[in-house]
Formats: C-alpha cells, sequence, structure tokens
C-alpha cells in the first residue's frame, strides 16, 4: 500500500466555531480505519472528558495495535466505548485506544469545546 492510498484527508467541523484538518492513517489500524471509513461522514455530538473529547460512533470493534499514550492531535478509536477521541494534548489514556490518525492542522478548536457540540467529520 503506497503512502497516498494509507493516508485519508479529513476535515472536522465544529459548528460555530471552525475547522481542523488531518488524517487517517491506514497502517496505525487497518481494520478500524477500514470501519470508519464507511460510515463517514459522521456527524455527531462532542463528549470532552479529561483529556479528550469523544463522539460515540456506535461502532463494535476490538483493540488493534492499542496504545495507552497519545500525542498531542492523536485521533484514535476507544473500543471500550466505541468512540472516537481526539486528544488535544498529550495524555495518558483510560484504556487501550487504536490510533487511527491525527489533526494536523486546527488542533486550538478542539481545546474547549462544550458537551453536545455539533461535529462533522469528511473525508476530504
Amino acid at each position: 500500500m503506497g503512502e497516498s492510498q494509507a493516508r485519508i484527508p479529513i476535515l472536522v467541523k465544529i459548528a460555530g466555531i471552525g475547522e481542523a484538518s488531518g488524517e487517517l492513517n491506514r497502517l496505525t489500524a487497518p481494520l478500524t480505519v477500514g470501519d470508519i471509513l464507511k460510515i463517514l461522514p459522521i456527524n455527531g455530538r462532542t463528549v470532552p472528558s479529561q483529556g479528550c473529547v469523544s463522539i460515540l460512533l456506535g461502532l463494535k470493534r476490538g483493540t488493534e495495535k492499542s496504545v495507552t499514550q497519545v500525542e498531542a492531535g492523536t485521533i484514535a478509536y476507544w473500543p471500550r466505548t466505541g468512540s472516537l477521541c481526539i486528544y488535544p494534548e498529550a495524555a495518558k489514556t483510560y484504556g487501550p485506544v487504536n490510533k487511527i490518525g491525527r489533526l494536523t492542522n486546527g488542533l486550538e478548536i478542539i481545546k474547549n469545546l462544550k458537551s453536545g457540540s455539533r461535529i462533522i467529520i469528511v473525508a476530504v
């Protein structure tokens, strides 16, 4: 799989706040990323918690190349809750997460989100 096929550009839109861009990376968790690509665009509400902002997906997938430490900007799938998590800063996760991508631009819009903010994630 070539680099261009492995990295899928995405746009994260927060209603009334702004946009961030990033990428999903098939090499970090290919089955999880494949399942998430099938349900794009994601249109949901944010649930901020300590260290991350999560979006319930209703997706059931187990751990895949899981990690418990993430860098700022990491996008991960949390199997325990079936949620997509975006980490605005480096963190130790509550449990194993499948790292699936990262935000490359606009991370600051994620840092102070309130619960229930409308979020849309699309492939570009």
